[in-house]
């Protein structure tokens, strides 16, 4: 996907985080931008530990992923190689402290869950809470069909995202879900997978008005990314519901972080759909918020 910013991981020192900052690394490749990997101390922690030796192991976690990623990127096979990736260790809330780092990103991502939810497959709390406080768009990220740190070259199903189900947004008539729809675009175009567009109709009302403009949704799609292997769907259902039985087969959902109720919803952070898609997903999500983008203009025309 386009990225306007460096890309901020939170470590924690999970298999999860550091799958997700392996995922990240291969999405950064090519486009300049800097690879920041976090790693917060709470403040619970320095009751019953020594600051300094928090900051100690905080700062080995790092150095060793920040190793591995950089073997990752050296040993890819089109030589896109060199990505800078740089080390913080902070005191403070992870929440707060990985929220005011994403304002000027370009994305955060985040595993599913910590340390201290092992196998598990719910979210964790900062996974689901983070995403709509940050200014920036958030990619929670779920392990699928192996490791992201897989050879590309023996596993090439793993070199662009984690798996071969492609990307799934849902689309309504929202500029939020326009933005959302550029993004999974450009993410299904970079890695070369092709995008599946859900359209909930019976949220939307009429049917026939809906296909149109849905479709004109895709002629727009598809003049902003020559290439892009798409298609659109008209399911029946509740638009959260749907969205989360296309996960099974995705890589990555992608949706607004609000809809077309974005005033009515402003008292909540996320909508009402993106934030059941995000608890229930069985893939990644990447959630993305309002932009001014100059596309947007030919979507209205």
């Amino acid at each position: 996907m386009q990225l306007s910013g460096d890309v901020i991981v939170g470590v924690d020192g999970s298999d999860q985080s550091a799958e997700a900052a392996a995922w990240a690394l291969k999405e950064l490749r090519g486009s300049g931008h800097a690879l920041r990997l976090v790693h917060v101390i709470t403040p619970a922690h320095l009751e019953i530990d020594d600051e300094a030796e928090l900051t100690e192991t905080g700062r080995m976690v790092l150095v060793g992923l920040s190793d591995r990623l950089g073997d990752l990127d050296s040993s890819h096979p089109d030589g896109a190689s060199g990505t800078e990736i740089l080390t913080e260790v902070v005191v403070g809330d992870a929440g707060e402290e990985l929220a005011m780092r994403a304002d000027d990103a370009g994305l955060l991502v985040l595993g599913r869950h910590g340390a201290g939810r092992v196998n598990s497959g719910r979210i964790g709390t900062v996974s689901f809470g983070l995403p709509g406080h940050a200014l920036s768009a958030v990619l929670v990220h779920t392990v699928r069909n192996g490791s992201e740190f897989d050879d590309p070259v023996e596993h090439p199903s793993v070199a662009s995202g984690g798996g071969t189900g492609g990307i799934v947004v849902g689309l309504d008539t929202s500029e939020y879900a326009g933005v959302a729809a550029l993004d999974a675009a450009s993410l299904a175009v970079g890695s070369g997978r092709p995008l599946r567009i859900l359209v909930g109709v019976d949220a939307l009302g009429d049917r026939e008005a809906t296909q149109a403009r849905a479709e004109a949704d895709l002629a727009w799609l598809r003049d902003a990314y020559p290439g892009l292997e798409a298609d659109i769907e008209f399911p029946s259902g509740d638009p959260a519901e749907l969205l989360i039985d296309a996960s099974d087969g995705a890589d990555v959902v992608v949706v607004g972080k609000r809809g077309r109720g974005v005033f009515a919803a402003m008292t909540s952070q996320l909508g009402r759909t993106s934030s059941a898609v995000l608890t229930g997903a069985h893939s990644s999500v990447l959630l993305v918020p309002y932009r001014r983008d100059p596309r947007l203009g030919a979507r209205s025309a």
